[in-house]
């Protein structure tokens, strides 16, 4: 529990700096903002747009990307090559709007005092069991104070920003006891076995059964024994929840119930619900007026989402953007439907990449928009010429050439993907079903003994590590005297 919390702590310094300076609303200029370069150097470097006329270079773009990239491969897991340039686009207009915001907060003269930025700090470091934990955690972040102020600093300012723009929605009281309301809740879940009709309705009938017996002193001990979620460990107890923080259907039921009263089956995404309300926070008292007016402000906020994307939109459209990077101008172009244009801009970034596989595929597409088929079969055969260990480029190439009936050409380009990914089972198994569509059945026997020869890897690797698991769980077993010393 003490390291959970500790990596919590640590995961919230870390959100704070990342909102505020990677989140694509307050970069503002990149790293100088932060001290990572001298603004002597910024005139040297090679623009890829500019905005209103200040500068974005392509070491903030670099950066930016990266950070966008990790993020999604966190998510997802690893992304094509092919993706690069779309997450690459992304990433410049989330500089463009940081830029812009950053614009408008100097227009409009806001600043951060010092003496706001140290109580931001404050309240960070009062999360902590003391200030030698937080250092040590700063440390262990990568981060530095330093680093830390400016991202809080420009956190600030966004957040009087948003407020200006803001401030003429109105919030209810009724509204903010509403957002401060806690309830502790405990529910049984039970799951379908299978996503049928029939499945679910033997889920509701194990839940009715359940429901039937359950009563305020025997629920903790009713979830330990037929939830099937991991609150089933605490007693079906999922602690104090807020509304917005649930599903829709748990949320209805939970808030509707008095405390120890007991609800019927609720059926969600996730199967039935059998909750309970173990305690309430009402608003009321000094804790509630402490936290008053940051619920007022997040009530705002969440009423305000559409206001506040409608003026960023406007503040966007009447922005002078210019991209300098020929890549990125293609790609604007080509997501507006300017095919012609966008084809004028890929010309003229393979004449300064005439290496890059991908801008060749992304040309390709082009065409393929068009319903220029043999032109971006073209480009495509130049993209695999470049990167002949990319299968996804092969996969889209057999496409274009099955747009043409060039089905040989096609079959050979999906077994070629097919040798690239042997360990892949969810490419050979869409390779299989491709080759089944054209009726090239002795091709996809090939790839269906691909998948045998996969499957049959994975069998003997978990056998091989059954004995070695069973060797390492004997080792760990005390021996009888081990255990009782004493005897």
């Amino acid at each position: 529990m003490f390291f959970q919390k500790m990596r919590q702590r640590t995961k919230f310094i870390i959100i704070i700096v990342v909102a505020a300076m990677a989140g694509g609303l307050l970069w503002a200029g990149g790293a100088q903002l932060f001290g990572g370069r001298g603004k002597q150097q910024q005139p040297v470097e090679a623009v890829v747009a500019m905005v209103n006329g200040q500068g974005i270079t392509y070491y903030d773009l670099h950066q930016m990307f990266i950070q966008k990239l990790q993020q999604i491969e966190q998510q997802q897991g690893r992304v094509p090559g092919s993706a690069y340039q779309s997450i690459k686009y992304q990433a410049l207009e989330s500089l463009v709007g940081s830029v812009l915001l950053s614009q408008e907060i100097s227009e409009r003269k806001i600043t951060a005092s010092k003496d706001e930025i140290e109580k931001e700090l404050q309240s960070i470091i009062d999360q902590f069991p003391s200030v030698e934990d937080y250092k040590f955690q700063l440390e262990a972040a990568g981060l530095t104070e330093e680093y830390l102020k400016a991202g809080l600093a420009e956190e600030l300012k966004f957040n009087k920003l948003k407020n200006e723009i803001l401030a003429d929605i109105p919030v209810s009281e009724e509204e903010i006891k509403s957002a401060y309301e806690r309830v502790r809740a405990s529910h049984i879940l039970i799951t379908p076995e299978e996503r049928t009709e029939e499945g679910w309705a033997e889920a509701k009938e194990k839940a009715v059964e359940i429901w039937e017996q359950v009563t305020v002193d025997n629920f903790s001990e009713f979830a330990e024994a037929y939830s099937e979620d991991g609150s089933k460990s605490q007693g079906g107890d999922l602690g104090f929840v807020g509304k917005g923080q649930t599903i829709p259907e748990f949320e209805t039921v939970v808030f509707s119930l008095e405390v120890d009263e007991i609800s019927e089956p609720v059926r969600s995404e996730y199967g039935y619900h059998i909750i309970t309300v173990t305690e309430r926070k009402e608003a009321q008292g000094e804790e509630f007026e402490q936290v008053y007016d940051a619920l007022a402000e997040m009530v705002r906020d969440e009423k305000g989402q559409k206001d506040l994307a409608a003026w960023f939109e406007e503040l966007r459209d009447k922005a002078d953007v210019i991209f300098t990077d020929h890549e990125m101008n293609a790609f604007q172009q080509a997501n507006l439907g300017n095919y012609e244009d966008a084809v004028h801009y890929y010309k003229l970034a393979l004449e300064e990449r005439p290496d890059d596989g991908y801008l060749y595929a992304a040309l390709g597409d082009v065409f393929k928009e068009q319903g220029g088929y043999e032109d971006a079969i073209v480009q495509y055969e130049l993209a695999v010429e470049k990167y002949d260990n990319d299968h996804q480029l092969y996969i889209a190439l057999a496409g274009l050439y099955r747009e043409v009936d060039q089905v040989e050409k096609a079959v050979d380009a999906y077994l070629t993907a097919s040798e690239l990914v042997p360990n892949d089972i969810f490419a050979q198994l869409t390779l299989y079903q491709s080759l089944n569509e054209l009726e090239r059945y002795d091709e996809a026997r090939i790839i269906e003994d691909r998948i045998a020869e996969f499957q049959e890897r994975q069998k003997e690797l978990l056998e091989a590590e059954e004995p070695a698991a069973e060797e390492s769980n004997l080792e760990a077993e005390p021996s009888q005297e081990e255990a009782d010393p004493e005897d």
